[in-house]
């Protein structure tokens, strides 16, 4: 890496030549023998004193605890604080202090360059830079910014380092024994996202339906298993979120970033899905002044406005606030269907020291839009009916809903390393969901009509959550000890009201003139009610030594109970379980920045509601799974690769065989290969992805099903997107990008064949306006295509459930930010 790498407002700066020589000789310039007597020249920091608790044990550790809680970013070369160790510090004192006292006995030297920066070095640095002559480019090692990530805070780029989805703690990615994606808000504004769906598109192993449904809803699977609500792995801040996957999808803007955690989770967080967890993190108030405006156009008619406000609503920082919003006017693709929405988060923390903060974070979202009907295998196969038309009823078909959430995190740190963290949250959903089904019956297109059925709906869902947490490190026969307890609890209420129509109704394919009205039996209600509470106790320990190898172990004791109403024959359902589950993991961090690991991790999920033929209640599906990988993160890159191999299997499945009888043998394995590269150069961003996930059934009631793939989970997947600056070329401040995403073909049960494997190219265009004339600094214009070359194609989850994919689609969208 050549020159210095330093932070301002949380984005990185990089300085070279004799800019670079002057900074670096102000900074790392000799000093005394002691780290206490080496503050004595260089800005000074406000000797406000605050509490301070930082175990003895690894000083690399320490100074990130030490740059978090004294709100400071420390520089310096990545390799000088390996194998170093602190005493420790603990009291009351000014940061200056503190920072001496860990240093003391380290042979380490500091200063203050800034009043919010500190540069650390030791001999070798300040011998390179002495050596160094004033007009040359000045290299050093590898220089790390302390405390400028967080699992939950902001990411420059497209390379995190941290995450809290594999552990609950802030915990580097390097050393967690699972596989983990972060997608951030640079990547999701690059790719020009307008859905959870869209965010995950580069992300290995993730499967989803096309943008025709997965715009309207966050239904995906992971390594083959389906996460699509609260109980399956669709996750906000931690928590459990929508209680039903038709409560809406979560809005992208409204996200600092994206956690993907894949694989067995049920020790962190409960009943779930073995897939995975996908954990969106909200945008937080800031200490920094941020103000943006986005203004977007694009095909169909869409006209976005969106706007993100944030800072300190005090001159003391403990106020802070942030408001995020937009307001959407959309059609899309097919024929008078909308693609409306209004969203808005406010936001604020209250942090009255360094070691105290409450934040509150709200959000309100509307949508009026049309739930795109499933259409049979032949209809979309052969293109008979054209992907842009509307197959429903003006003024019967919406999909029209309003979803309400309230919340707070709390977090205090004692003087003992312990710290104490409190989080919970209020969501509601209230949709209706009228929409005409085209995947009745072929046998009307040999006319040239399409028989329809009506399905109306109407649902309100609510959840409530809490998760309380102690993490207290402390050192223990040589090894540096991360203990994490906790309780959590979440309660989910969906009521559904589901009514059929009393028979088809026929459009006319080729005029587009509904043949007969719906007529709607009310009187046969198929929808249910449901209320379900599930509380939980986990402890986990990350034990670090010889700051080599990181062991995690933990378990976890889950209780559930739920009961469910039939509407349309009035059975009422009680059920309980409990379940123990655990997950161990191992790495091995070798010095040049490899790291593998191994791991086991055991979930499960109850089936609330269902019975068995004679009408008991099922028992939880059960999963473990086995996983080995290696991670590649030299210290101080912009540099992430990723491998991960794993067998998953889930059993307790419900099977029906061929008279209807119910049992619960069924069984699915899944066998995969991951790799991913995320990579931050000069001028250049890179993410690629490959998957290989073999999921199929091996045990079932139906012989016909044994070895079948998951529908919809390609067997091979690949993606590619890379952007460039053109500044070394002449054409500073543009910025050009391009991705692709491959899907391989994929199962239809009871198709006469696979759905088809696509391509699909997608492209971004941005000028930095400012770089134009000063006139417009602060100002952006950026262009997005999806689907560059209009690829036509289908997803399929059964012969009777596919869909056509998203066509060409582009939006120009005008930045401001001051």
């Amino acid at each position: 890496m050549t020159g210095l790498a330093g932070a301002k407002n949380g984005r990185t700066m990089r300085f070279s030549g004799r800019a670079a020589l002057l900074l670096a000789s102000v900074s790392l310039l000799p000093a005394a023998a002691s780290a206490q007597s080496s503050a004595a020249t260089g800005p000074r920091l406000q000797q406000a004193s605050l509490s301070y608790s930082i175990a003895p044990g690894s000083l690399g550790s320490a100074l990130a605890s030490f740059g978090s809680r004294s709100n400071l970013q420390l520089l310096y070369p990545a390799d000088i604080t390996r194998s170093k160790r602190t005493a420790g510090v603990s009291g009351t004192m000014s940061p200056e202090e503190a920072l001496g006292r860990l240093l003391s006995g380290t042979g380490l030297t500091y200063r203050f360059t800034t009043a919010t920066t500190v540069t650390i070095s030791g001999p070798a640095e300040q011998a390179t830079v002495n050596g160094g002559q004033a007009g040359d480019s000045l290299t050093l090692a590898p220089v790390y910014v302390s405390g400028d990530q967080t699992g939950t805070g902001p990411v420059e780029g497209y390379v995190a380092r941290v995450t809290a989805a594999g552990t609950k703690t802030d915990t580097p990615i390097i050393e967690t024994p699972q596989a983990v994606t972060v997608v951030t808000s640079d990547q999701i504004r690059n790719q020009g996202a307008t859905s959870i769906s869209d965010s995950l598109a580069y992300t290995p192993s993730i499967a989803m339906q096309s943008g025709a449904f997965s715009r309207s809803v966050d239904d995906l699977t992971i390594r083959g298993f389906n996460v699509a609500n609260g109980n399956l792995g669709s996750l906000r801040d931690g928590m459990k979120y929508q209680s039903n996957v038709y409560d809406g999808g979560q809005e992208p803007y409204g996200l600092e970033r994206i956690d993907v955690l894949r694989g067995a989770a049920s020790m962190l967080y409960g009943q779930l899905s073995p897939g995975g967890v996908v954990n969106a993190i909200s945008k937080r108030p800031t200490t920094n002044p941020l103000r943006e405006v986005n203004l977007e156009f694009g095909t169909y008619g869409r006209k976005q406005l969106s706007a993100d406000f944030g800072g300190p609503l005090d001159d003391e920082g403990i106020f802070s606030y942030r408001l995020t919003g937009l307001v959407r006017d959309a059609d899309n693709w097919v024929d008078n269907t909308p693609d409306d929405k209004v969203y808005i988060a406010p936001a604020l923390t209250i942090a009255p020291d360094a070691a105290t903060s409450l934040t509150l974070l709200s959000s309100y979202q509307h949508f009026n839009a049309g739930f795109s009907t499933p259409l049979q295998l032949d209809d979309v196969r052969t293109g008979r009916i054209p992907r842009d038309m509307f197959l429903g009823i003006d003024g019967f078909d919406r999909y029209k809903g309003d979803s309400y959430t309230i919340g707070y995190d709390f977090e205090h740190q004692f003087d003992n390393g312990l710290t104490l963290r409190n989080k919970a949250r209020y969501f509601y959903s209230d949709v209706s969901w009228d929409y005409m089904m085209g995947n009745v019956s072929t046998l009307a297109n040999s006319g040239g009509r399409l028989a329809r059925l009506a399905s109306v709906r109407e649902e309100v869902s609510y959840g409530v959550t809490q998760d309380t947490s102690l993490e207290y490190t402390f050192d223990a026969l040589g090894a540096e000890h991360t203990v994490l307890g906790g309780f959590d609890y979440y309660r989910r209420s969906y009521d559904s009201h589901r009514y059929r129509g009393a028979g088809v109704s026929l459009l006319d394919l080729r005029t587009g003139a509904t043949l007969s009205n719906p007529a709607i039996n009310y009187a046969v209600d198929r929808g249910s009610d449901t209320v379900a509470n599930s509380y939980g106790l986990y402890l986990q320990d990350q034990i670090k030594f010889d700051d080599h190898w990181v062991l995690l172990l933990g378990g976890r004791q889950d209780w559930t109970d739920s009961t469910v109403r039939s509407y349309q024959n009035g059975r009422v359902t009680d059920q309980s379980d409990n379940a123990l589950t655990g997950r161990a993991g191992l790495v091995y961090l070798f010095d040049n920045g490899l790291a593998p690991y191994v791991s086991i991790a055991q979930s499960f999920q109850p089936q609330a509601g269902s019975v068995t033929v004679t009408g008991n209640p099922l028992q939880p599906n059960e999963a473990v799974q086995y996983e080995a990988g290696l991670r590649y993160q030299p210290e101080g890159s912009n540099l992430l690769l990723s491998a991960a191999v794993y067998d998953l299997t889930q059993t307790n499945l419900t099977t029906t065989d061929a008279l209807g009888n119910v049992s619960q043998f069924g069984e699915v394995r899944s066998r995969g290969v991951e790799l991913e590269a995320r990579a931050e150069f000069d001028n250049l961003g890179l993410i690629a992805a490959y998957s290989y996930t073999d999921a199929r059934i091996t045990e079932s009631a139906l012989a016909s099903e044994i070895g079948q793939q998951i529908p919809l989970v390609p067997r091979n997947a690949v993606s590619l997107w890379a952007d460039y600056k053109l500044d070394d070329l002449g054409l500073e401040g543009v910025k050009l990008g391009a991705g692709m995403r491959y899907t391989g073909s994929t199962n239809i049960f009871n198709g006469k064949t696979d759905a088809p494997s696509y391509l699909l190219v997608d492209a971004m265009a941005s000028i930095d306006l400012g770089k134009l004339t000063q006139d417009l600094e602060g100002a952006e214009f950026k262009v997005n295509a999806r689907n560059l070359f209009d690829k036509k194609f289908y997803t399929c989850t059964y012969s009777d459930g596919c869909r056509y994919g998203e066509p060409l689609t582009v939006t120009a969208t005008l930045s401001y930010k001051w």
